[in-house]
């Protein structure tokens, strides 16, 4: 079987997991979830190589001017040991700026490590090919729907448990095959589960996952589908009410979103093959109620949206925020 794109991000992950380490990494792809778990991996394996005294930057490229890039990638601090650039978005940074990143990986560059992503793998520009040359590409597709059990049974390996194949079925009704919230709830059932049980059956699942119901998220992305700012805050504050631990919201909505954003390259809905591209799903019904939702938005008021709940997710990972607060402005941002 041909190996797929989460074939060969797992492939990779692992590589990050035995401590080997590129240069130059570069993330293509749509799935914000997948970005954030493999940087959030290189992260983890830079600090325990490196220690306190390997600095770590979190750079965006729509703010990124020249001057400041080449502070970031001509060589660490006077106590640094090693230094991990990461650079969000690179599409967004200037032309001087590009053209410095380019020489940047080009060359070798000791102690300095850059990871960089593009939020596609299909529509990728010419000098973001060049710098692909010198990387690690590492793919960040959404995978297909046929390989969500594969995903979830790898989920589960990861936390040393098996996962039975009903329990599996249950699990893909429950989170609507979002990633994030997938991972969320395996992360749960290990918790809820004690070491001697090696199963996770659908009983273990139908017991333990109850806190915020699938059809609660559903109600989110409906009022995004719609573009209604108040149910949107109604079904945001039903969440909170029944879960302040809630990891995967940002990226779940940054996902369906960014599966909206997809359609506006289309006047009419695109064929079942592209349809499925784009949402992850080969359910045509899905792909009327993303497409249709297309057409509420401005392509602008979407990248727009995107690029503030990705530094909404920042923020929430840097520090405790008041989230009803920054989602409220959000809405009030881009849903009016």
């Amino acid at each position: 079987m041909a190996e797929t794109s989460f074939d060969k991000f797992t492939k990779l992950s692992g590589y990050l997991r035995e401590g080997v380490l590129k240069p130059v990494y570069l993330l293509l792809g749509p799935d914000l979830f997948l970005t954030t778990l493999f940087l959030s991996q290189l992260k983890a394996e830079f600090k325990k190589k490196f220690g306190a005294t390997g600095e770590i930057s979190l750079l965006y490229g729509d703010d990124l001017k020249r001057d400041d890039l080449d502070g970031y990638v001509s060589g660490g601090g006077l106590f640094s040991s090693a230094t991990l650039v990461i650079i969000q978005n690179i599409n967004g940074l200037e032309p001087s700026a590009r053209k410095l990143l380019e020489k940047v990986v080009e060359r070798e560059n000791q102690g300095l490590i850059i990871a960089l992503t593009h939020p596609e793998s299909y529509r990728v520009p010419q000098w973001i090919g060049k710098i692909g040359q010198h990387a690690q590409l590492v793919p960040v597709d959404q995978p297909f729907e046929n390989e969500i059990p594969r995903i979830i049974h790898r989920f589960a390996e990861l936390r040393k448990r098996k996962i039975h194949p009903q329990a599996v079925e249950l699990l893909m009704q429950l989170t609507g095959n979002n990633l994030a919230m997938i991972e969320h709830e395996i992360e749960k059932l290990d918790l809820y589960l004690d070491e001697s049980d090696a199963t996770i059956t659908a009983d273990t699942v139908q017991n333990s996952i109850a806190a915020v119901p699938h059809a609660t998220i559903l109600s989110l992305f409906d009022a995004v589908n719609q573009r209604n700012g108040a149910m949107a805050i109604e079904a945001f504050s039903d969440i909170c009410s029944k879960d302040d631990s809630i990891p995967y919201l940002v990226i779940s909505l940054y996902n369906h979103l960014n599966k909206i954003l997809g359609f506006k390259d289309y006047s009419t809905i695109p064929d079942t093959a592209v349809s499925r591209s784009i949402s992850g799903s080969g359910a045509p019904k899905y792909h009327r109620i993303l497409f249709a939702a297309s057409q509420k938005y401005d392509a602008g008021e979407l990248e727009s949206a995107l690029s503030e709940l990705a530094e909404i997710d920042y923020r929430f990972r840097q520090q405790n925020i008041p989230a009803m607060t920054y989602f409220s402005t959000w809405v009030a941002n881009h849903l009016g």
